[in-house]
């Protein structure tokens, strides 16, 4: 990565949302320029480092525009994050000034993405625990349980604010019940029928989240910043 000129670095996970602990590293995707060659080729690049004390995932940015058109939470995070290191300002201004629009973009395929992650979660979940790893599968259950909450609190504040409803405020008693889940508070039998009962909720708001319709004007505005700042980094005209 060294021979790529960085766009920005931002945190993303728990301690975005407020819920890491003493165990919790830091986790950074960081979003590069292509080079010359990445452009010939056709190559786009995402590699990964692990360190004692935080993992970073590097991404071209090429690929962030079709990302957040997906909805991809993981990546739209990234535009709500509580710590950056930002190398284009101006790149990273465009962004940052459009995130809200961007975080509506594409509703319907917003909650599929979402549901499909919790889907995910809950097979790491009934995988460790048939292993009987306790601490990886109550911190699987608190993951599955926390994106559908994500879910309806979006849901709830009319999609005003992504990060009000990914950031857990310290008297909110939600964010108690999640860590309560990843230190295995509840039976395995409880939490199962917690996690129903929020399954059951959120698929009441799946018309509503389907009701929206996609920003292709947005989307289109996107590929233009990020292609117009890659001419830019490369010196092209």
């Amino acid at each position: 990565m060294l021979d790529r000129k960085l766009c920005f670095k931002a945190l993303v996970g728990s301690h975005n949302y407020n819920l890491q602990t003493e165990e919790s590293d830091k986790d950074y995707k960081i979003f590069f320029y292509p080079n010359f060659d990445d452009l010939y080729e056709g190559g786009k690049f995402t590699r990964a480092l692990v360190s004692d004390d935080e993992d970073v995932e590097y991404h071209d940015i090429r690929k962030l525009p079709n990302l957040l058109f997906k909805s991809n939470v993981n990546f739209m995070e990234v535009l709500f994050s509580e710590e950056y290191e930002v190398y284009d300002e101006a790149l990273f201004s465009k962004l940052f000034s459009l995130r809200e629009e961007i975080s509506k973009i594409n509703l319907p395929y917003f909650y599929d993405a979402c549901f499909g992650m919790f889907l995910r979660k809950m097979k790491e979940y009934h995988r460790d625990k048939e292993k009987d790893l306790a601490k990886k599968t109550y911190k699987h259950a608190m993951s599955a349980y926390r994106i559908l909450d994500f879910l309806e609190r979006f849901h709830n504040n009319s999609f005003s604010s992504f990060k009000q409803a990914i950031q857990y405020d310290l008297r909110d008693s939600a964010r108690e019940l999640l860590l309560n889940i990843r230190n295995g508070t509840y039976a395995y039998e409880q939490l199962e029928i917690m996690i129903e009962k929020k399954i059951n909720q959120v698929k009441l708001l799946e018309y509503k989240y389907k009701s929206f319709e996609v920003n292709n004007d947005l989307k289109g505005k996107l590929d233009l910043i990020v292609k117009e700042s890659v001419k830019r980094a490369l010196g092209l005209k």
